[in-house]
Protein backbone atom coordinates (compact mmCIF):
# COMPACT_ATOMS: atom_id res chain seq x y z
CA UNK A 1 0.00 0.00 0.00
CA UNK A 2 1.14 3.24 -0.71
CA UNK A 3 2.33 5.43 2.44
CA UNK A 4 0.14 8.34 3.66
CA UNK A 5 0.01 11.75 1.48
CA UNK A 6 2.04 14.78 2.19
CA UNK A 7 0.12 17.40 3.94
CA UNK A 8 2.05 19.79 1.96
CA UNK A 9 0.49 18.13 -1.53
CA UNK A 10 -2.73 19.92 -2.61
CA UNK A 11 -5.97 18.82 -1.84
CA UNK A 12 -6.66 19.55 -5.28
CA UNK A 13 -4.12 17.27 -6.73
CA UNK A 14 -5.30 14.60 -3.97
CA UNK A 15 -8.85 14.41 -4.94
CA UNK A 16 -8.12 14.29 -8.93
CA UNK A 17 -6.11 11.48 -7.79
CA UNK A 18 -8.77 9.52 -6.01
CA UNK A 19 -11.13 10.46 -8.56
CA UNK A 20 -9.00 8.95 -11.53
CA UNK A 21 -8.29 5.98 -9.10
CA UNK A 22 -12.18 5.02 -8.74
CA UNK A 23 -12.58 4.38 -12.18
CA UNK A 24 -8.94 3.20 -12.66
CA UNK A 25 -9.96 -0.33 -11.41
CA UNK A 26 -10.72 -2.87 -14.36
CA UNK A 27 -13.00 -5.32 -12.45
CA UNK A 28 -14.60 -2.90 -10.25
CA UNK A 29 -13.90 0.88 -10.89
CA UNK A 30 -13.63 0.75 -15.31
CA UNK A 31 -17.51 1.49 -16.17
CA UNK A 32 -16.58 0.57 -19.75
CA UNK A 33 -14.83 -2.87 -18.65
CA UNK A 34 -17.87 -3.55 -15.78
CA UNK A 35 -20.21 -2.99 -19.09
CA UNK A 36 -18.25 -5.12 -20.89
CA UNK A 37 -18.57 -8.00 -18.34
CA UNK A 38 -21.60 -8.06 -17.88
CA UNK A 39 -22.74 -8.15 -21.47
CA UNK A 40 -20.65 -11.17 -21.99
CA UNK A 41 -22.77 -12.62 -19.34
CA UNK A 42 -26.19 -11.65 -20.48
CA UNK A 43 -25.09 -13.56 -23.89
CA UNK A 44 -23.97 -16.36 -22.13
CA UNK A 45 -26.93 -16.43 -19.93
CA UNK A 46 -29.29 -16.14 -22.42
CA UNK A 47 -27.62 -19.38 -24.41
CA UNK A 48 -27.61 -21.10 -21.08
CA UNK A 49 -31.52 -20.56 -21.11
CA UNK A 50 -32.21 -21.22 -24.51
CA UNK A 51 -30.67 -24.92 -23.39
CA UNK A 52 -33.64 -25.33 -21.31
CA UNK A 53 -36.32 -23.96 -22.07
CA UNK A 54 -37.59 -25.03 -25.93
CA UNK A 55 -40.33 -23.14 -26.13
CA UNK A 56 -38.37 -19.39 -25.52
CA UNK A 57 -35.56 -21.01 -27.55
CA UNK A 58 -35.39 -19.35 -30.61
CA UNK A 59 -35.83 -15.78 -29.15
CA UNK A 60 -33.51 -16.22 -26.78
CA UNK A 61 -31.15 -17.19 -29.00
CA UNK A 62 -31.90 -14.41 -31.32
CA UNK A 63 -31.38 -12.47 -28.37
CA UNK A 64 -28.08 -13.59 -27.49
CA UNK A 65 -26.78 -13.20 -30.92
CA UNK A 66 -27.75 -9.35 -31.01
CA UNK A 67 -24.94 -6.78 -31.70
CA UNK A 68 -23.70 -4.87 -28.29
CA UNK A 69 -25.44 -1.93 -29.37
CA UNK A 70 -28.73 -3.29 -29.40
CA UNK A 71 -28.21 -5.95 -26.73
CA UNK A 72 -27.05 -2.89 -24.44
CA UNK A 73 -30.92 -1.00 -24.02
CA UNK A 74 -32.30 -4.74 -23.16
CA UNK A 75 -29.47 -5.70 -20.64
CA UNK A 76 -30.18 -2.32 -18.71
CA UNK A 77 -34.09 -2.36 -19.00
CA UNK A 78 -35.44 -2.37 -15.50
CA UNK A 79 -38.30 -4.94 -16.08
CA UNK A 80 -35.72 -7.70 -18.88
CA UNK A 81 -32.74 -7.24 -16.58
CA UNK A 82 -35.45 -8.15 -13.61
CA UNK A 83 -36.50 -11.29 -15.78
CA UNK A 84 -33.15 -12.37 -16.43
CA UNK A 85 -31.80 -12.51 -12.92
CA UNK A 86 -34.76 -14.29 -11.59
CA UNK A 87 -34.43 -17.08 -14.65
CA UNK A 88 -30.56 -17.49 -13.88
CA UNK A 89 -31.45 -18.37 -10.03
CA UNK A 90 -33.91 -20.27 -10.94
CA UNK A 91 -31.94 -21.91 -13.17
CA UNK A 92 -28.81 -22.81 -10.84
CA UNK A 93 -32.04 -24.20 -7.81
CA UNK A 94 -33.47 -26.28 -10.70
CA UNK A 95 -36.47 -24.43 -10.71
CA UNK A 96 -36.92 -22.82 -14.40
CA UNK A 97 -39.56 -24.31 -16.11
CA UNK A 98 -40.31 -21.46 -18.80
CA UNK A 99 -38.04 -18.46 -19.41
CA UNK A 100 -39.94 -14.93 -17.65
CA UNK A 101 -37.48 -13.26 -19.95
CA UNK A 102 -38.32 -15.19 -22.72
CA UNK A 103 -42.18 -14.08 -22.53
CA UNK A 104 -41.24 -10.12 -22.05
CA UNK A 105 -38.99 -10.05 -24.71
CA UNK A 106 -40.57 -11.77 -27.27
CA UNK A 107 -41.90 -8.05 -28.36
CA UNK A 108 -38.84 -6.48 -28.61
CA UNK A 109 -36.41 -8.74 -30.09
CA UNK A 110 -33.92 -6.47 -32.78
CA UNK A 111 -33.28 -7.84 -35.95
CA UNK A 112 -30.73 -7.25 -38.27
CA UNK A 113 -33.11 -4.87 -40.53
CA UNK A 114 -33.93 -2.67 -37.60
CA UNK A 115 -31.85 0.94 -36.80
CA UNK A 116 -29.93 0.89 -33.20
CA UNK A 117 -31.46 2.25 -30.88
CA UNK A 118 -30.39 3.21 -27.13
CA UNK A 119 -34.67 2.87 -26.34
CA UNK A 120 -35.47 0.44 -24.22
CA UNK A 121 -38.41 -1.32 -24.27
CA UNK A 122 -39.94 0.24 -20.99
CA UNK A 123 -38.63 3.71 -21.43
CA UNK A 124 -40.76 3.08 -24.89
CA UNK A 125 -44.16 3.43 -22.66
CA UNK A 126 -43.29 6.52 -21.19
CA UNK A 127 -45.02 9.62 -22.89
CA UNK A 128 -43.61 12.22 -23.17
CA UNK A 129 -39.75 10.75 -22.77
CA UNK A 130 -37.87 13.45 -20.03
CA UNK A 131 -33.85 12.84 -20.44
CA UNK A 132 -33.23 12.78 -17.30
CA UNK A 133 -29.69 14.48 -18.23
CA UNK A 134 -29.06 14.85 -21.50
CA UNK A 135 -25.61 15.07 -22.60
CA UNK A 136 -24.41 12.58 -19.16
CA UNK A 137 -26.10 9.62 -20.38
CA UNK A 138 -28.95 7.92 -21.50
CA UNK A 139 -31.10 8.06 -18.26
CA UNK A 140 -34.36 8.65 -18.18
CA UNK A 141 -37.82 10.07 -15.82
CA UNK A 142 -39.99 7.54 -14.52
CA UNK A 143 -43.67 8.61 -14.68
CA UNK A 144 -47.06 6.12 -14.91
CA UNK A 145 -47.00 4.02 -18.11
CA UNK A 146 -49.11 4.65 -21.05
CA UNK A 147 -49.07 1.54 -22.91
CA UNK A 148 -49.83 0.84 -26.71
CA UNK A 149 -50.64 -2.94 -27.47
CA UNK A 150 -50.88 -6.12 -25.22
CA UNK A 151 -47.17 -6.33 -25.02
CA UNK A 152 -46.68 -3.06 -23.46
CA UNK A 153 -49.62 -3.48 -21.58
CA UNK A 154 -47.70 -6.43 -20.16
CA UNK A 155 -44.71 -4.79 -19.64
CA UNK A 156 -45.87 -1.85 -18.17
CA UNK A 157 -48.06 -3.65 -15.38
CA UNK A 158 -44.64 -5.64 -14.75
CA UNK A 159 -42.94 -2.28 -14.37
CA UNK A 160 -45.45 -0.59 -11.44
CA UNK A 161 -45.57 -4.39 -9.91
CA UNK A 162 -41.24 -4.16 -9.79
CA UNK A 163 -41.76 -0.74 -8.56
CA UNK A 164 -44.22 -0.80 -5.58
CA UNK A 165 -41.97 -4.50 -4.83
CA UNK A 166 -39.10 -2.57 -4.43
CA UNK A 167 -40.54 0.20 -2.24
CA UNK A 168 -42.50 -2.68 -0.08
CA UNK A 169 -45.42 -1.62 -0.51
CA UNK A 170 -48.22 -3.34 -2.67
CA UNK A 171 -50.59 -0.33 -2.54
CA UNK A 172 -48.08 2.48 -3.24
CA UNK A 173 -48.73 5.37 -5.06
CA UNK A 174 -48.08 5.63 -8.73
CA UNK A 175 -44.56 7.48 -9.16
CA UNK A 176 -44.56 11.73 -8.70
CA UNK A 177 -44.79 13.28 -12.17
CA UNK A 178 -41.64 15.61 -11.21
CA UNK A 179 -42.05 19.48 -12.03
CA UNK A 180 -40.29 20.88 -14.15
CA UNK A 181 -38.36 22.78 -11.31
CA UNK A 182 -37.90 19.37 -10.01
CA UNK A 183 -36.35 17.91 -13.11
CA UNK A 184 -34.50 20.80 -13.96
CA UNK A 185 -32.26 20.41 -9.97
CA UNK A 186 -31.97 16.88 -11.14
CA UNK A 187 -30.14 18.18 -14.13
CA UNK A 188 -27.38 20.42 -12.65
CA UNK A 189 -27.49 17.99 -9.95
CA UNK A 190 -25.80 15.39 -12.43
CA UNK A 191 -23.63 18.53 -14.11
CA UNK A 192 -22.12 18.85 -10.70
CA UNK A 193 -21.51 15.75 -10.30
CA UNK A 194 -19.47 14.77 -13.55
CA UNK A 195 -18.28 18.89 -13.06
CA UNK A 196 -16.78 17.73 -9.69
CA UNK A 197 -15.65 14.37 -10.39
CA UNK A 198 -15.28 14.11 -14.07
CA UNK A 199 -14.23 10.34 -13.89
CA UNK A 200 -15.94 9.07 -10.67
CA UNK A 201 -19.23 11.31 -11.33
CA UNK A 202 -20.24 10.99 -14.35
CA UNK A 203 -18.90 7.30 -14.42
CA UNK A 204 -21.71 6.13 -12.09
CA UNK A 205 -24.44 8.05 -14.10
CA UNK A 206 -23.76 5.59 -16.89
CA UNK A 207 -25.03 2.87 -14.48
CA UNK A 208 -28.23 4.77 -13.83
CA UNK A 209 -31.33 3.89 -16.48
CA UNK A 210 -34.30 5.08 -14.90
CA UNK A 211 -34.88 7.75 -12.02
CA UNK A 212 -38.06 7.74 -10.57
CA UNK A 213 -39.68 10.03 -7.92
CA UNK A 214 -41.80 8.75 -5.32
CA UNK A 215 -42.86 9.29 -1.50
CA UNK A 216 -43.06 6.55 1.15
CA UNK A 217 -43.13 6.59 4.60
CA UNK A 218 -41.90 3.55 6.73
CA UNK A 219 -41.26 3.13 10.78
CA UNK A 220 -37.46 4.28 9.53
CA UNK A 221 -39.29 7.51 8.47
CA UNK A 222 -39.47 8.80 4.61
CA UNK A 223 -37.51 7.74 2.13
CA UNK A 224 -35.21 9.48 0.94
CA UNK A 225 -33.32 8.01 -1.81
CA UNK A 226 -32.94 4.29 -2.78
CA UNK A 227 -31.18 2.12 -5.67
CA UNK A 228 -33.26 -0.68 -7.03
CA UNK A 229 -30.77 -3.42 -7.12
CA UNK A 230 -32.56 -7.21 -7.90
CA UNK A 231 -36.00 -5.96 -7.10
CA UNK A 232 -35.62 -2.80 -9.75
CA UNK A 233 -32.39 -3.10 -11.65
CA UNK A 234 -30.55 -0.12 -12.92
CA UNK A 235 -33.05 2.06 -11.09
CA UNK A 236 -33.21 5.22 -8.56
CA UNK A 237 -35.87 6.21 -6.92
CA UNK A 238 -35.60 9.46 -5.23
CA UNK A 239 -38.03 11.85 -2.55
CA UNK A 240 -38.80 14.89 -4.83
CA UNK A 241 -37.47 16.81 -1.81
CA UNK A 242 -33.99 15.52 -2.93
CA UNK A 243 -33.63 18.01 -5.80
CA UNK A 244 -34.60 21.19 -4.04
CA UNK A 245 -30.09 21.73 -4.84
CA UNK A 246 -28.00 20.90 -6.89
CA UNK A 247 -25.72 20.06 -4.29
CA UNK A 248 -28.18 17.50 -2.31
CA UNK A 249 -29.04 16.02 -5.66
CA UNK A 250 -26.08 15.52 -6.93
CA UNK A 251 -25.21 13.74 -3.47
CA UNK A 252 -27.77 11.59 -3.49
CA UNK A 253 -27.05 10.68 -7.57
CA UNK A 254 -23.30 9.82 -6.33
CA UNK A 255 -25.12 7.55 -3.54
CA UNK A 256 -27.27 5.63 -5.25
CA UNK A 257 -25.30 5.20 -8.44
CA UNK A 258 -22.41 3.85 -6.91
CA UNK A 259 -24.72 1.37 -5.59
CA UNK A 260 -25.67 0.34 -9.22
CA UNK A 261 -22.13 0.80 -10.83
CA UNK A 262 -21.34 -2.31 -7.86
CA UNK A 263 -24.25 -4.22 -8.44
CA UNK A 264 -23.35 -4.36 -12.18
CA UNK A 265 -19.26 -5.02 -10.53
CA UNK A 266 -20.29 -8.16 -8.21
CA UNK A 267 -22.12 -9.46 -10.87
CA UNK A 268 -18.95 -11.15 -12.49
CA UNK A 269 -17.21 -11.42 -9.59
CA UNK A 270 -17.26 -12.49 -5.94
CA UNK A 271 -15.49 -10.86 -3.26
CA UNK A 272 -16.08 -12.83 -0.49
CA UNK A 273 -16.04 -16.97 0.26
CA UNK A 274 -18.74 -17.03 2.98
CA UNK A 275 -21.74 -14.79 1.99
CA UNK A 276 -23.46 -15.53 5.81
CA UNK A 277 -20.03 -13.93 7.64
CA UNK A 278 -21.51 -11.11 9.54
CA UNK A 279 -19.84 -8.06 11.15
CA UNK A 280 -20.72 -5.24 14.56
CA UNK A 281 -22.06 -2.16 13.05
CA UNK A 282 -21.98 -0.21 16.31
CA UNK A 283 -24.58 2.57 15.03
CA UNK A 284 -27.24 -0.20 13.62
CA UNK A 285 -28.86 -2.54 15.88
CA UNK A 286 -28.08 -6.09 14.84
CA UNK A 287 -24.65 -6.69 12.56
CA UNK A 288 -23.72 -7.07 8.70
CA UNK A 289 -22.43 -9.12 6.09
CA UNK A 290 -19.08 -9.12 4.74
CA UNK A 291 -20.56 -8.10 1.57
CA UNK A 292 -22.76 -5.37 2.80
CA UNK A 293 -19.65 -3.85 4.89
CA UNK A 294 -17.76 -3.25 1.17
CA UNK A 295 -21.06 -2.10 -0.42
CA UNK A 296 -21.08 0.50 2.34
CA UNK A 297 -17.60 1.13 2.25
CA UNK A 298 -17.63 1.84 -1.29
CA UNK A 299 -20.35 4.57 -1.27
CA UNK A 300 -18.50 6.10 1.74
CA UNK A 301 -15.59 6.06 0.15
CA UNK A 302 -16.82 8.23 -2.75
CA UNK A 303 -18.79 10.42 -0.47
CA UNK A 304 -15.59 11.42 0.97
CA UNK A 305 -13.75 11.90 -2.18
CA UNK A 306 -17.20 14.23 -3.28
CA UNK A 307 -17.03 16.11 -0.39
CA UNK A 308 -13.25 16.68 -0.17
CA UNK A 309 -14.14 18.10 -4.04
CA UNK A 310 -16.97 20.37 -2.90
CA UNK A 311 -14.39 21.64 -0.29
CA UNK A 312 -11.89 22.46 -3.11
CA UNK A 313 -14.73 23.90 -5.69
CA UNK A 314 -13.84 27.10 -7.43
CA UNK A 315 -15.84 30.16 -8.09
CA UNK A 316 -17.19 29.03 -11.28
CA UNK A 317 -18.64 25.98 -9.53
CA UNK A 318 -20.17 27.97 -6.67
CA UNK A 319 -21.95 30.72 -9.08
CA UNK A 320 -22.75 28.03 -11.19
CA UNK A 321 -24.46 25.64 -8.90
CA UNK A 322 -24.09 27.79 -5.49
CA UNK A 323 -22.06 27.53 -2.66
CA UNK A 324 -21.99 23.30 -1.19
CA UNK A 325 -23.26 22.98 2.55
CA UNK A 326 -21.16 23.96 5.02
CA UNK A 327 -22.19 20.82 7.43
CA UNK A 328 -22.11 17.50 6.62
CA UNK A 329 -26.17 16.02 7.08
CA UNK A 330 -25.56 13.81 9.48
CA UNK A 331 -27.04 10.04 9.46
CA UNK A 332 -28.25 9.73 12.91
CA UNK A 333 -27.32 5.95 15.07
CA UNK A 334 -30.54 3.76 15.20
CA UNK A 335 -31.43 4.27 19.13
CA UNK A 336 -30.14 2.04 21.18
CA UNK A 337 -26.68 1.41 19.68
CA UNK A 338 -23.10 2.02 21.12
CA UNK A 339 -22.85 4.70 18.65
CA UNK A 340 -26.22 6.54 20.24
CA UNK A 341 -25.08 5.74 23.65
CA UNK A 342 -21.14 6.95 23.14
CA UNK A 343 -21.88 9.66 20.38
CA UNK A 344 -19.43 8.03 17.87
CA UNK A 345 -19.84 7.16 14.33
CA UNK A 346 -21.81 10.25 13.39
CA UNK A 347 -19.45 11.53 10.32
CA UNK A 348 -19.06 9.42 6.82
CA UNK A 349 -15.08 9.63 7.98
CA UNK A 350 -15.48 8.20 11.12
CA UNK A 351 -18.02 5.52 9.93
CA UNK A 352 -15.78 4.83 6.47
CA UNK A 353 -12.63 4.27 9.15
CA UNK A 354 -14.48 1.70 11.19
CA UNK A 355 -15.60 -0.51 8.00
CA UNK A 356 -12.07 -0.01 6.72
CA UNK A 357 -10.95 -1.46 10.18
CA UNK A 358 -13.17 -4.49 9.57
CA UNK A 359 -12.01 -5.50 6.50
CA UNK A 360 -8.13 -5.41 7.97
CA UNK A 361 -9.30 -7.20 10.68
CA UNK A 362 -11.03 -10.16 8.16
CA UNK A 363 -8.96 -13.25 7.83
CA UNK A 364 -7.02 -13.59 4.46
CA UNK A 365 -9.52 -16.70 3.26
CA UNK A 366 -12.48 -14.68 4.26
CA UNK A 367 -11.87 -13.29 0.72
CA UNK A 368 -11.70 -14.43 -2.41
CA UNK A 369 -8.72 -12.42 -5.10
CA UNK A 370 -10.92 -10.38 -5.97
CA UNK A 371 -12.14 -9.12 -2.78
CA UNK A 372 -8.37 -8.65 -1.46
CA UNK A 373 -8.05 -6.35 -5.02
CA UNK A 374 -11.72 -4.73 -4.46
CA UNK A 375 -9.96 -3.99 -0.60
CA UNK A 376 -6.68 -2.38 -1.96
CA UNK A 377 -8.18 -0.56 -4.17
CA UNK A 378 -10.45 0.99 -2.03
CA UNK A 379 -7.88 1.81 0.95
CA UNK A 380 -5.47 3.65 -1.18
CA UNK A 381 -8.25 5.61 -2.67
CA UNK A 382 -10.00 6.49 0.78
CA UNK A 383 -6.39 7.56 2.34
CA UNK A 384 -5.97 10.24 -0.63
CA UNK A 385 -8.77 11.92 1.24
CA UNK A 386 -8.64 10.78 5.10
CA UNK A 387 -5.09 10.85 6.37
CA UNK A 388 -6.84 9.34 9.40
CA UNK A 389 -7.78 6.15 7.22
CA UNK A 390 -6.54 2.73 8.89
CA UNK A 391 -3.51 1.55 6.89
CA UNK A 392 -2.23 -2.39 6.41
CA UNK A 393 0.95 -1.53 7.54
CA UNK A 394 0.02 -0.60 10.98
CA UNK A 395 -1.20 -3.49 12.00
CA UNK A 396 1.13 -6.40 9.93
CA UNK A 397 3.21 -7.46 12.78
CA UNK A 398 -0.46 -8.48 14.07
CA UNK A 399 -1.93 -10.11 11.14
CA UNK A 400 1.22 -11.62 9.24
CA UNK A 401 1.91 -15.13 9.61
CA UNK A 402 4.91 -16.98 8.54
CA UNK A 403 4.69 -18.43 5.09
CA UNK A 404 4.67 -22.42 4.87
CA UNK A 405 7.22 -23.28 2.90
CA UNK A 406 6.33 -24.17 -1.23
CA UNK A 407 5.75 -28.06 -1.90
CA UNK A 408 5.28 -28.87 -5.82
CA UNK A 409 1.89 -30.40 -6.44
CA UNK A 410 1.60 -33.89 -7.15
CA UNK A 411 1.84 -35.10 -10.58
CA UNK A 412 0.06 -38.35 -10.82
CA UNK A 413 1.87 -40.50 -13.29
CA UNK A 414 -0.15 -41.10 -15.92
CA UNK A 415 -2.89 -38.07 -14.86
CA UNK A 416 -3.84 -36.83 -17.61
CA UNK A 417 -5.97 -33.18 -17.41
CA UNK A 418 -8.43 -32.40 -19.95
CA UNK A 419 -11.42 -29.78 -20.74
CA UNK A 420 -14.47 -30.58 -19.90
CA UNK A 421 -17.05 -31.12 -23.36
CA UNK A 422 -19.57 -29.18 -24.29
CA UNK A 423 -19.01 -25.95 -22.92
CA UNK A 424 -20.85 -22.44 -23.51
CA UNK A 425 -17.94 -19.67 -23.53
CA UNK A 426 -17.66 -15.98 -24.35
CA UNK A 427 -14.32 -14.42 -24.58
CA UNK A 428 -13.66 -10.78 -23.29
CA UNK A 429 -9.93 -11.25 -24.55
CA UNK A 430 -9.41 -7.12 -24.11
CA UNK A 431 -9.54 -7.85 -20.80
CA UNK A 432 -8.13 -11.03 -20.07
CA UNK A 433 -10.75 -13.02 -18.88
CA UNK A 434 -12.87 -16.14 -20.03
CA UNK A 435 -16.90 -16.94 -18.97
CA UNK A 436 -17.44 -20.47 -19.51
CA UNK A 437 -20.27 -22.76 -18.80
CA UNK A 438 -20.77 -27.00 -19.72
CA UNK A 439 -23.91 -27.14 -21.03
CA UNK A 440 -24.98 -30.24 -18.13
CA UNK A 441 -24.35 -27.27 -15.69
CA UNK A 442 -26.42 -24.39 -14.58
CA UNK A 443 -23.29 -22.04 -13.61
CA UNK A 444 -20.62 -19.52 -15.36
CA UNK A 445 -17.53 -19.67 -14.37
CA UNK A 446 -15.25 -16.06 -15.01
CA UNK A 447 -11.40 -17.47 -15.78
CA UNK A 448 -8.46 -15.06 -15.44
CA UNK A 449 -5.89 -14.43 -18.04
CA UNK A 450 -3.68 -17.70 -15.87
CA UNK A 451 -6.64 -19.89 -15.71
CA UNK A 452 -7.64 -19.38 -19.44
CA UNK A 453 -4.02 -20.34 -20.34
CA UNK A 454 -4.11 -23.46 -18.31
CA UNK A 455 -7.65 -24.11 -19.50
CA UNK A 456 -6.90 -24.03 -23.26
CA UNK A 457 -3.43 -26.30 -22.45
CA UNK A 458 -6.20 -29.03 -21.04
CA UNK A 459 -6.47 -31.11 -23.68
CA UNK A 460 -5.49 -34.48 -22.62
CA UNK A 461 -1.79 -33.52 -21.19
CA UNK A 462 -0.45 -34.76 -17.93
CA UNK A 463 0.12 -31.86 -15.12
CA UNK A 464 4.01 -31.82 -16.29
CA UNK A 465 2.86 -31.26 -19.78
CA UNK A 466 0.55 -28.61 -18.71
CA UNK A 467 3.41 -26.83 -16.68
CA UNK A 468 5.76 -26.78 -19.32
CA UNK A 469 3.66 -25.10 -22.01
CA UNK A 470 2.10 -22.87 -19.72
CA UNK A 471 6.01 -21.95 -19.08
CA UNK A 472 6.45 -20.93 -22.65
CA UNK A 473 2.93 -19.39 -23.16
CA UNK A 474 3.81 -16.63 -20.17
CA UNK A 475 7.83 -16.69 -20.55
CA UNK A 476 8.77 -18.47 -17.14
CA UNK A 477 11.23 -21.33 -16.65
CA UNK A 478 9.30 -24.23 -16.33
CA UNK A 479 10.63 -24.92 -13.33
CA UNK A 480 10.38 -21.77 -11.61
CA UNK A 481 8.11 -21.59 -8.37
CA UNK A 482 5.97 -18.79 -10.22
CA UNK A 483 4.84 -21.36 -12.78
CA UNK A 484 4.29 -24.38 -10.41
CA UNK A 485 2.13 -22.17 -8.64
CA UNK A 486 -0.23 -20.64 -11.07
CA UNK A 487 -0.34 -23.73 -12.82
CA UNK A 488 -1.28 -25.76 -9.45
CA UNK A 489 -3.99 -22.83 -8.39
CA UNK A 490 -5.20 -22.82 -11.23
CA UNK A 491 -6.08 -26.77 -11.77
CA UNK A 492 -7.38 -26.62 -8.24
CA UNK A 493 -9.77 -24.19 -9.33
CA UNK A 494 -10.57 -26.21 -12.70
CA UNK A 495 -11.22 -29.47 -11.20
CA UNK A 496 -12.98 -27.66 -8.24
CA UNK A 497 -15.38 -25.37 -11.24
CA UNK A 498 -15.91 -29.39 -12.92
CA UNK A 499 -14.18 -27.77 -15.83
CA UNK A 500 -11.45 -30.13 -16.30
CA UNK A 501 -11.31 -33.80 -15.56
CA UNK A 502 -7.91 -34.88 -14.13
CA UNK A 503 -7.86 -38.52 -14.92
CA UNK A 504 -5.28 -41.40 -14.26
Amino acid sequence: MPASPSAAEPVTDRVAQADTMLCADRQFGDSAAIGERNLARFRLGLTMLARHDGEAADVLRTTAAAADERLRPLLYDPVLRNCFEVDLARLESGRLGHSSFGAYVSGYVPTPADAPSSTGPCEALIRPHRSAWPGLGDAWVLTEPAPHGSSQEMLAGRLMELYRGALGDSRAAAPVDPADSVRAVLRAGAELLATLLPAAGAGVLGHVTMVGFTRRESEEGPLQSMSGGDPLPSTVLLAPERCTSPWLAAESLLHEGAHLKLFDALRTGSVVRNATERVPIPWRIGSWTVIRVFVALHFYVHLLVFRAAAAAAGEAVRERFGPPPSVEDLDEPSPGTPAARSGQYRTSAERARYLAECVLSLPEQALTENGHRFARWLLTALRLVDDDAPRPHDRAAATTRRAEPWQPPENPSGGVLQRITPVDACALPGLGQLVVSPTRSARMHWLNARSWTVYSLCDGRDLGSVRTAYARAVDLPADSHEVNRQVRDSVRRLVAADLITHDM
